[in-house]
This record gives structure tokens, sequence and C-alpha cells, in this order.
């Protein structure tokens, strides 16, 4: 039986209908008293910022209430033993679905992940598209790690064991993917043919996802998510040696907004980088090192972060551990972070070296790449 088909009216949603309700989104839930002091918690977004909000079961009732600019991915987190939201989030009882301007009444029994919802037709049309392409992406995840955990320790084949498993997932989400590209050719007008497109995206070229990007109305083109799809397949184009650096301006650690054009006249680093991220900083010392020797020759680094409001602080510690002397700018949008939808940037560490006239020069220079590349420049 399609899938689809019985539930078109509800996959093929427009954004504006979906957000046509002015109340924002109301989460009513019930759970068995036994879980009476528990947390839940809830994680969405709104004008690109991460929102974490939490909620106390009282009575056998928990709720959350909000607005959403449009529907997003969301992420609801259910901690029956009181560990607390840092020891679940990642391995705990979770439920991703789709957050939007609507009203959802959940019946958690045992388990959030087998919670009964309804009363949203956009978690309806979710479940029907989840369905469609193959089950959710960290519900795939879920199970390879369980196998993976799986795996005694002391076996003898234990790397065979490891490379089956790792070989039995990729087939699934290779699979998943085809369904996904298929689904989205299929649904110019679903909201969730963007998510499909942007993992797409991962395998495939941009090249071949652009066509059917472009197919897909209006409504949904103008989401934050397809925004930044647009903007990585025009960056895919655009952002390579021998062209001009996109023009960026983002508040510095003081709030001071900064911009890439002002460093006109030098060679600029701009580099992509998190206080998270374990490749970033161990990349920075090589930094530090080039930065060290060239500057007084014209050398700048401008290091754009990609973490978000929540990890700000933690962003100031990592520069002021890395000895990081350089500018440093962010709009603490994370992975949403204007200047990194603008390069097209997919991974970090991501750096761009900008010549004086503002000509890209070069690209993704690690380790003592950076400075054999700079002992060249300045050898000149």
């Amino acid at each position: 039986m399609d899938i689809l088909k019985l539930t078109a009216a509800l996959v093929l949603l427009s954004p504006l209908a979906i957000q046509a309700q002015e109340n924002g989104f109301q989460l009513q839930g019930t759970a068995p008293q036994n879980f009476d002091g528990k947390k839940v918690y809830l994680d969405y977004t709104q004008d690109g910022l991460s929102i974490a909000d939490s909620a106390t079961i009282q009575n056998g009732t928990f709720s959350f209430s909000g607005v959403v600019n449009e529907p997003n991915y969301s992420r609801m987190v259910f901690d029956p033993e009181g560990k607390g939201k840092m020891m679940v989030q990642n391995d705990g009882d979770r439920l991703y679905f789709y957050l939007a301007n609507e009203t959802y009444k959940m019946a958690i029994t045992d388990s959030l992940r087998t919670a009964n919802i309804t009363g949203s037709a956009t978690h309806e049309a979710y479940t029907a598209y989840e369905k469609e392409i193959g089950g959710g992406f960290m519900d795939i995840i879920d199970a390879a790690n369980k196998e993976f955990s799986g795996v005694d320790q002391n076996a003898p084949d234990k790397d065979a064991q490891y490379l089956a498993i790792r070989k039995k997932y990729d087939a699934k989400f290779d699979q998943r993917r085809e369904k996904e590209f298929t689904f989205a050719k299929n649904n110019p007008q679903s909201i969730f043919s963007i998510d499909a497109l942007k993992d797409v995206a991962n395998k495939r070229k941009l090249s071949e996802i652009e066509p059917v990007f472009q197919k897909l109305s209006k409504e949904v083109r103008q989401l934050s998510a397809a925004r930044e799809l647009e903007a990585r397949i025009l960056a895919d184009k655009t952002i390579k040696v021998g062209a001009k650096a996109p023009d960026f301006a983002q508040p510095d650690v003081n709030g001071k907004v900064i911009k890439a054009s002002d460093f006109l006249g030098k060679y600029l680093l701009i580099d992509f980088w998190a206080s998270w991220c374990a490749p970033c900083r161990a990349e920075n010392p090589h930094l530090v090192k080039a930065y060290e020797k060239y500057h007084a020759k014209g050398l700048e680094i401008m290091g754009v972060s990609l973490d978000d409001s929540k990890g700000k602080a933690a962003w100031l510690k990592a520069i002021e551990q890395d000895g990081l002397p350089w500018i440093h700018v962010a709009d603490l949008k994370g992975w949403s972070n204007e200047a990194a939808v603008l390069y097209g940037v997919r991974g970090i560490p991501q750096n761009y070296l900008i010549d004086p006239t503002g000509t890209i020069v070069a690209v993704n220079l690690r380790g003592e790449k950076v400075e054999e590349e700079l002992a060249k420049i300045f050898a000149l």
C-alpha cells in the first residue's frame, strides 16, 4: 500500500498552510504518575537560534508552549531516572520530530520513543515520510550503535564484525538516500523534500541536486534550510581558487562588527572552526605558528566560530586556552552561521586563503601545508 498516496494531503502541506495558526505550538503530555518529578527536555530552533526548554512531570502531566517561525526538526528527551540531560540526550530515551505551530497531544506509557502522538498534521505527515524513505536517521544510527556495542571485545574477529556492521548500515543509508531523492523529485511541495535533498547532497554531487531543488515550490524554497542548501549549491560553483571571496560581516568577541573586506590589502586566512571540534583544536597550533611567523609580513587570520549561543562561553574559553591572538567572529547560530552558509561549509576545520585583492588562492590548508603555502607567498 502506498503510504505517500494515503497521506498526500498531509505530506504536501505548504509551510504557509502549516503555519496558519497564530497561537504558536502547544505540546500537552501525559505520563504515569510514577514518573512525577522527572524531567522532559525539548530542543528546537527559532530564527536560527537553538532553544532549550524543559518541563517537570506533575500529577501525570507536562507541557511546552512557544512559537516557531517555520516547522523545524526538533528533539525531545525523557529522563525517567533523573540522570540529567547531559547524560541522556545522546543515547537515552529520545524522540526526533518536526515541531510546528500546532497542538500536540503526547501520551507516554513507558517510553518517549513509543509515545502516542496525536493532533498534529505535521507530525502525521512526517511519520508517513519516514516510513516512505526507510525510517528515521537517528533510529538507524541507534540500531547501528547497538550492534557495535554488542561485539565481544575479546573476539578474535571483532574487526571483521565491526566492518560487517559498518557495511550493513552504510547500505541502509545508501538505500534511504535513493528513496529520499525519489521523494524530493515527486513531492516538490513537501517541506520534507529539503531535508531529503540535504541528506542526499552528502553523497551526490550538488550539480545533480540542483535541478531537483529548482523544481521545489516557491514556499518550500523560502525555508531557512532551503536557503542554506541553495547557498551551498551556489558556493559549490563559485567558492573556488581563482574566484573572488564573498564578503560578510559578523560581531567579534566584544560585539564589534568585522567584515572580511576590512582586510583587503593583506593576506587573510578565513578559518571556520568551533570550540567543540577536536580536529579544529588540533589544527590551532599550526595556525599559531604560521601567524607568529607571517603576521608582521601581512598575514591576518579571521576565525569564524560555528559555536551556537549556548556555546559562547566555551568559544571564548577555547580562544584563551589555545592562545589564538587573531580576530574571532561568530553570529552564534551554529551550523547555520551565515558566513559558513555563504561559503558552503559542511565540515570543519575548513579554511580559505585570500590574497590582498580579495581572490581565493588556496583552500583547506591543514597542518604543515599552511606554513608551506605561506612560505611560498611571502618569499616572493
